[in-house]
């Protein structure tokens, strides 16, 4: 632009090169939508939006809503409500065969549900969890129930995810294709065919991740191979014996495991024998193992070798839970696996469960000589299975301490939330057979006074073990430990309620 033009022309030039930016800008600018395809597609809507709300207020409401509320009635309820209407039936449906569980009913009832599901290919397609108590028996049994009927009532379950059953038997199961997740057998004993078969059909279930055998009793894995170039072989073909057999508690490694490790690779939570879990848990992400201790350190139990072998699931294991099988699991074999249980998973186990059989002050003996060893304990639950072998001396009992606000909003959160088990604990241990005043003025209050000594053991424990946060003693009373700032980081004890256990 020329100089020495003044101010006046400097301002019209520069306007007159934005108005041609502008007007540049504008030509090559996309028009996105035009105001009469703008205005169609309002009326779409318009008229779209219209329809919907003159259809009926229920038949808005999506299929799985109707479902999941229908699943808090009851069954004669659930059954009227899929004969109300169209719409209602499906939902009502769903919501009566998501739960299928023939345990409990007689022998006419479970026949008539087996026929229904075999012949109605989609109602069965409904069912999620599925538990049963007896299976069609071997050729010439005296039961109703057909072998061919039961297996295409569970083939046509194509969408199960659960299965409970007395045992394993692969005539029934050997053509199911559903997504299982949680299986468990009853069965107290298993031949080593039907053991085969099992893991080898387990191998098509690659989404399970729980597996429980909560009776099983299993001393030592079956004398043979389940695996071939580390591919499982099919459940109609069992392989032969072709390998020496793997002690119930030798160190299990990939290696050495006679489970593949492509064999239920998703697995999480397990229950049962010592033999499977040292076995099959190595190699994969479980987190919550339950064993129960079926056999004593003279019948061959090595309680070292049973941990180390769970120690390789270090990154995931945080639960261990010890159940004694029954009242003759000596005190020795008990010790033993507990402080073995300290040795090789002290450094990762965040909860442990241990079920005694045992008089109560041998328990809490054993927990103050182990409990330093589990440096990541956050919750202890003791509980009794059985009554005491012999009835213990009376204990004092005092008052309990005068109440204190909660140290923190979830401890108030809980305390209301266990306090509703009380009555039930109460009634279960035979606790205040009386009126509730006549409990609360012998008393003072709903539940009974928590006896000192559980005080005293806390106070030891909570110095032994700074992580230790729950404690559930054998009597049902569950306290709560917290370190106390005002004291210098003290443990401070606050008692939480009596439990159902």
């Amino acid at each position: 632009m020329p100089t020495g033009l003044g101010r006046r022309a400097s301002e019209l030039g520069e306007r007159e090169d934005f108005q041609e930016y502008v007007m540049t800008a504008r030509s090559e600018r996309k028009r996105s939508i035009s105001m009469p395809a703008a205005a169609t597609q309002a009326a779409r809507w318009r008229a779209a939006n219209l329809v919907e709300m003159r259809r009926p207020a229920l038949e808005r409401i999506s299929p799985e809503l109707l479902s999941f509320v229908f699943s808090f009635a009851s069954r004669p309820d659930i059954l009227s409500l899929a004969q109300v209407s169209q719409t209602f039936s499906r939902p009502a449906l769903q919501a009566l065969y998501a739960n299928v569980d023939l345990r409990t009913d007689d022998d006419e009832r479970i026949e008539q549900c087996i026929a229904s599901l075999a012949s109605r290919r989609p109602v069965a397609s409904f069912v999620r969890n599925f538990a049963c108590r007896e299976l069609p028996p071997p050729e010439g049994g005296t039961t109703s129930l057909s072998t061919v009927t039961f297996a295409i009532a569970l083939t046509n379950m194509d969408q199960l995810q659960s299965l409970t059953l007395p045992h394993f038997d692969l005539r029934i199961l050997c053509h199911t294709t559903f997504p299982l997740r949680h299986l468990t057998l009853l069965c107290k004993y298993i031949t080593p065919e039907d053991f085969h078969a099992l893991f080898n059909w387990l191998g098509r279930h690659s989404s399970l991740v729980s597996l429980s055998f909560p009776s099983l009793v299993l001393p030592s894995l079956p004398t043979s191979s389940l695996v071939d170039s580390g591919v499982p072989s099919r459940p109609h073909t069992p392989r032969t014996p072709d390998t020496p057999s793997h002690d119930s508690d030798a160190p299990s490694h990939a290696s050495s495991s006679p489970f593949p490790s492509t064999l239920i690779p998703s697995l999480r939570r397990f229950d049962g024998p010592v033999s499977i879990a040292a076995a099959l848990i190595p190699g994969r992400p479980v987190e919550r193992v339950q064993l129960p201790i079926q056999h004593t350190l003279y019948d061959g139990l090595r309680p070292s070798a049973l941990m180390s072998a769970l120690a390789t699931a270090r990154d995931t294991l945080r639960t261990l839970i010890i159940k004694p099988a029954s009242a003759k699991i000596d005190q020795r074999t008990l010790e033993r696996v507990v402080m073995s249980a300290g040795a090789e998973l002290g450094d990762f186990i965040e909860t442990l469960q241990v079920h005694w059989v045992l008089d109560d002050e041998i328990l809490y003996k054993l927990i103050v000589g182990v409990l330093a060893r589990f440096r990541k304990l956050h919750t202890l639950c003791m509980l009794r299975d059985s009554p005491p072998p012999n009835p213990t001396s009376p204990l004092l009992e005092f008052p309990m301490p005068p109440a204190s606000p909660p140290l923190s909003p979830a401890t108030a959160n809980r305390r209301t939330s266990i306090s509703s088990y009380s009555s039930a604990y109460l009634s279960v241990r035979g606790i205040g057979n009386g009126p509730p005043s006549a409990r609360s003025s012998s008393t003072g209050g709903d539940t009974p006074f928590p006896r000192v000594h559980e005080r005293a053991h806390l106070a030891l424990w909570g110095k032994t073990c700074p992580s230790l946060r729950n404690v559930l003693f054998l009597s049902g009373a569950e306290w709560g430990i917290y370190p106390n700032p005002m004291a210098g980081g003290q443990p401070q004890f606050e008692f939480v309620g009596y439990t159902a256990q």
